[in-house]
């Protein structure tokens, strides 16, 4: 897998990140917006490079062989993010398929990973530690009116309007953060798959962003395995990039 390719472990460190050359580069994180005890590894390219796909196991090849090219690439770089994250807890096993599509980590780790337009990134940790990790990333482009209505209710735009006052112009105002809110339904929904197999509607999940970087998603679902999961967002460089995660 990958010999052609040369990456330095830097195992100590808990983010890395690579542009298309395999070179280091700076990360989009924001110090501070990572979980505990997570380690996260971002790929920073947009070029539709059959090359990762290639180096990954076979039997993670054929999850996606009739895919097209473009597809290929989401799959094989997100998840050379994932097989690089995982050296730090375990040696590399192939990542499998599960429920509904999900990626589903060997024991004794969880992950997640997230892709779109030059970026794509993963994060995994001990499931000693966490029951669940979910990560996205989004293109901070203001949603439009109708998709920002479905996705957030009265409470939530309020919420963020107030938010949007308290951090000032420097922060792309509520249009960036109705694309956080957005990316951070999606963190968390990833969180909470692993543990429910149930789907979570956008309306299931009332979110609040806080100032410091952190946020709160209060779930409004009967039975819920957890009241309300927490999470990490950032919004930096053109991108929304949000992590949620369930302590085991």
């Amino acid at each position: 897998m990958w010999n052609d390719v040369v990456i330095s472990s830097h195992q100590t460190e808990p983010i890395q990140a690579y542009d298309h050359q395999f070179q280091r580069v700076p990360s989009l994180l924001q110090p501070g917006r990572l979980l505990s005890g997570v380690r996260c590894v971002e790929y920073h390219s947009s070029a539709e490079n059959l090359r990762n796909y290639h180096g990954l196991p076979v039997v993670e090849q054929e999850l996606v062989a009739t895919a097209v090219d473009r597809r290929k690439a989401e799959f094989g770089d997100s998840r050379w993010c994932a097989h690089r994250a995982m050296e730090q807890f375990i040696p590399d096993q192939p990542i499998l398929r599960g429920h509904r599509g999900m990626p589903e980590f060997p024991a004794p780790v969880v992950g997640s990973m997230t892709h779109t337009t030059g970026y794509r990134a993963a994060v995994v940790g001990r499931a000693s530690r966490w029951s669940s990790l979910g990560i996205d990333a989004e293109p901070l482009t203001p949603l439009p009116e109708g998709v920002f209505a479905t996705i957030a209710s009265p409470e939530e735009r309020a919420g963020l309007r107030r938010l949007s006052r308290r951090l000032g112009r420097g922060h792309g105002g509520q249009g960036s953060l109705g694309v956080v809110l957005f990316s951070a339904k999606e963190a968390v929904y990833k969180a909470w798959y692993p543990l429910t197999q149930q789907f979570l509607d956008f309306d299931q999940a009332r979110i609040e962003l806080r100032e410091d970087g952190s946020f709160k998603a209060r779930l409004l679902v009967g039975n819920a395995p957890v009241p309300a999961i927490e999470g990490l967002w950032s919004a930096a460089e053109g991108y929304a990039l949000t992590m949620a995660g369930v302590r085991a």
